[in-house]
């Protein structure tokens, strides 16, 4: 053997074997031999000079590669993948060449303990017939950089040279990856003990041309391959179909037959014990509101691949046939469907008409594909890509586009582009995502509930679930997967929980809960066009949230007293060119004239972020919710804003027009938007009136609410993105989901000194966002000094009657109270305890 490589410690700690190490796979050396460490120290340091070889997105482990070809893996902690990045940093990327003692990762070591077995950080020497691992004596206390073991090299090893070139003959399939984070250190374990008995040579190869060898696992972990992504498998050998078949059975394979389950949607599903009886699961609410049913798994629908049946020309007519009659589907099912079930219907339009899609399908027809096979990989490759997308909202569009392309796959198969999913009554529906045309054309009726095992609260299923008034808790686990059909649970979606029912003593409990629910929702449904007065007397007035002239008929038929925000966003989407003037007007005015003479407030268009219009010029940014957005975008875009603002000039209204500007951090905007408006009254000798507010939904604006309240007639706080950006949390990300709460005192206080600015100067202020219709952050709203709360149209009714059984003097000490508390979690039990001792619950 040849004198080898001296590995220094990446951080300090204490250092053990991997004997008693907390993970068997790297327990029993399935990936090779090393050390683990506990450690002291937060920064990962490289331990040789080399080559990074892969860093996952989740940041939680890297691989090095040796100026000696030894190949290297650092793993922070146990389990700590599931905290999907959360904690972590990198401080360099794949392919960085690094030197001795540079820095890696860093995390943070009580934030990555929370949501970790262990912070046991083993380093491994991968294995490979090249090197062998030297073991040093260096148990117990070690300081970063010291000696931890040496890497020799085996001297008759001659390395292999072009792997792929000897492949050439042998069997290949490709699979669709269904385990849940994709290849990480324990599945590329797995996968190579999977076919450790066979004498065969396995290649996988990714959709981007990168390869790898199968007993290679840092080669499989740096192919960066995540759930759901195609991977290309070839064997040969002796043993070559048994080994395959070991191999692909550990990807979790999905199989793509004609009206079968495809598991591309159920990862790991086989190692997932279905929850107990009497097991409480926890997930995120989607859509409030309580249901309870039996369980019944929904399951995508796939075609099989096919070749194609006759000339390129041929599968050319069959393919444009299919999207013409997928168009004319969706057209009708937009015609007769209102407010998010046709604008959703209207998106996926769009998506079909997208010349990206159709021309690159039609360019791999004329290369000698089927129809089917390349649309299903034209939809694919798009799917990939947007989940590669680090904006969550956008990832979650995936959906759509998969909805769209089973549509034209079932065209495609001779079947017709809706597909009727029989449920019975009082079933809750269960899938690992619900695609929206799924719940589009369920029953929904004999729907009581929905739980999702992945999903987020921004898809286009939950805001359809929330319209219908389907109960729906999403990214619940894929432990629900494995539930029975039949089995009997409790959907609390106010809560963000399933109940697990054991016997039929529990469901009765439960059944109580909703037939009292149902009771309730009736009584207050019947004064919900009563007035809002406190039990002391104070009139609040309760508004709607809305997006179309059905919306605001709809808010009106609820009891709204007006429209506290209507979001023109809808007026500009899913289109290749700006809506003209009279268009805008005209559509405006129908909205105007649905509310009558209640209050109307319009917000200018509130694009980017994570509501991208193809023909507004905006720049790819990094990180949208902190670039160019809202108002930022309309100043860029003037002839957007001027046409907009011209448009509402000609509403006719019973009180003045209310023009709100979002996303506001400075007076010169606002000055900004004045201008524009007497720009256009000059120039069209136009006296119209109208009040101009402003959006508080930065801690910015906030924070100088005293001056914003001198160049404005009304502010209105928009919680969802003030919360947002003064936590540093992403509104849209699951893992901070429970965390993101309006009621921590430091948002509280924003809002608090916005409402004193806002009665100082004389000036009404309302909220808008989604703390105006919470039980529970409402009378703490109150107490602060709001007087006018927005909401979506269905929490309307239950938000009066609950403000009816409150003081506002009551309210005041509430909300003092909670000021004075150090939490979130604090605020909402002091506010749980003081509405139910108020409210009976």
């Amino acid at each position: 053997m040849k004198d080898g490589l001296v590995v220094a410690a990446p951080m300090g700690g204490w250092c053990a074997p991997l004997d008693d190490s907390p993970d068997a796979v790297f327990r029993e050396r399935t990936l090779g031999d090393g050390v683990s460490i506990d450690p002291t120290d937060s920064d990962v340091l490289a331990p040789f000079d080399g080559v990074v070889l892969s860093l996952p997105e989740t940041r939680h482990a890297v691989s090095l590669r040796a100026d000696n070809g030894a190949e290297v893996l650092i793993h922070i902690g146990i389990d700590t993948v599931n905290l999907a990045g959360d904690g972590f940093s990198a401080h360099v990327k794949t392919g960085d060449r690094v030197e001795t003692g540079q820095r890696l990762l860093s995390f943070d070591m009580d934030s990555v303990l929370k949501g970790a077995a262990s912070l046991r950080t083993p380093v491994v020497l991968l294995r490979s017939s090249a090197h062998v691992i030297k073991p040093l004596d260096c148990a117990g206390p070690i300081r970063t950089g010291d000696p931890i073991f040496e890497i020799a090299t085996v001297a008759e090893f001659e390395p292999e040279t072009d792997r792929r070139r000897a492949l050439h003959q042998g069997l290949s399939t490709t699979v669709v990856v269904g385990l849940a984070h994709g290849i990480h250190a324990r599945p590329a374990a797995r996968l190579i003990e999977s076919i450790k008995p066979f004498d065969a040579e396995l290649e996988c190869l990714t959709g981007k041309n990168k390869s790898a060898n199968a007993r290679s696992a840092v080669g499989l972990m740096a192919l960066g391959v995540a759930y759901s992504d195609r991977l290309t498998v070839s064997a040969t050998g002796p043993d070559a179909e048994l080994a395959m078949t070991a191999f692909v059975a550990a990807l979790e394979p999905m199989e793509d037959r004609p009206g079968e389950v495809n598991e591309e949607e159920l990862p790991d599903a086989g190692q997932d014990l279905p929850p107990a009886p009497g097991a409480i699961v926890h997930g995120q609410s989607a859509s409030s509101g309580l249901g309870l049913g039996s369980t019944q798994l929904i399951r995508s629908w796939r075609t099989e691949e096919s070749k194609a049946s006759g000339t390129a020309d041929d599968e050319q007519a069959l393919f444009a046939k299919a999207i013409a009659e997928v168009r004319e589907y969706l057209e009708k099912l937009a015609a007769s469907r209102s407010g998010a079930a046709r604008e959703i219907a209207l998106a996926h339009r769009a998506l079909l008409d997208d010349p990206t899609i159709t021309e690159d399908t039609a360019s791999h027809i004329r290369q000698g594909k089927s129809a089917t096979n390349a649309w299903q990989l034209i939809i694919g490759q798009l799917s990939t890509s947007l989940r590669q997308v680090d904006d969550r909202r956008i990832r979650e569009r995936v959906d759509d586009l998969q909805d769209v392309g089973q549509r034209v796959e079932r065209v495609l198969a001779g079947l017709d582009p809706g597909e009727s999913l029989a449920v019975s009554e009082d079933t809750i529906v269960v899938a690992q995502t619900l695609l929206p045309s799924q719940l589009l054309e369920l029953d929904s009726t004999h729907v009581a509930g929905i739980c999702t095992a992945a999903g987020g609260t921004t898809s286009h299923v939950a805001i359809l679930a929330a319209s219908m008034g389907i109960p729906m808790v999403v990214a619940a686990g894929s432990s629900v997967l494995a539930l029975d059909d039949g089995t009997r649970i409790g959907v609390d979606a106010d809560r963000g929980e399933l109940h697990i029912l054991a016997d039929d003593e529990a469901a009765g409990r439960f059944r109580d809960r909703v037939r009292n629910d149902e009771i309730r929702r009736r009584r207050e449904a019947a004064t919900a066009k009563e007035p809002c007065v406190t039990g002391d007397g104070v009139r609040i007035h309760v508004n709607a949230n809305i997006a179309s002239a059905r919306d605001a008929q709809l808010a009106v038929q609820g009891g709204a007293d007006g429209c506290g925000l209507l979001r023109t966003e809808f007026v500009f989407m899913d289109r290749s060119e700006p809506p003209g003037l009279q268009e805008q007007r005209q559509v405006y005015q129908e909205i105007s004239d649905s509310l009558g003479d209640r209050t109307l407030v319009v917000r200018t268009l509130d694009a980017g972020g994570d509501k991208p219009i193809p023909y507004v010029n905006q720049d790819v940014e990094e990180n949208p919710a902190l670039g160019v957005r809202g108002i930022r975008l309309s100043l860029r875009n003037r002839a957007v804003l001027d046409t907009q603002l011209d448009a509402l000039l000609q509403v006719r209204h019973s009180s003045p027009l209310k023009l709100m500007i979002p996303m506001v951090t400075s007076m010169y905007e606002v000055e900004a938007v004045r201008e524009t408006i007497d720009g256009i009254r000059q120039r069209a000798n136009r006296e119209s009136e109208f009040q101009l507010g402003v959006m508080i939904e930065t801690p910015a604006a906030a924070i100088i609410a005293d001056k914003l309240a001198e160049i404005v007639d009304f502010f209105s706080i928009g919680t969802n993105d003030l919360t947002q950006y003064t936590l540093a949390m992403d509104r849209g990300e699951p893992l901070l989901a429970e965390r993101l709460d309006t009621l921590h005192p430091s948002v509280l206080k924003l809002i608090g000194n916005t409402v004193d600015a806002a009665c100082e100067a004389g000036k009404p202020v309302a909220v808008c966002g989604g703390a105006a219709g919470d039980v529970l952050a409402a009378p703490v709203l109150i107490g602060l000094g709001v007087r006018e709360l927005s909401m979506v149209p269905s929490l309307i009714a239950r938000q009066k009657a609950r403000l009816r059984s409150l003081t506002v003097a009551d309210c005041v000490e509430l909300a003092n109270q909670s000021l004075r508390l150090s939490s979130a979690c604090d605020v909402r039990e002091l506010a749980r305890e003081f509405v139910g001792a108020r409210s009976g619950d």
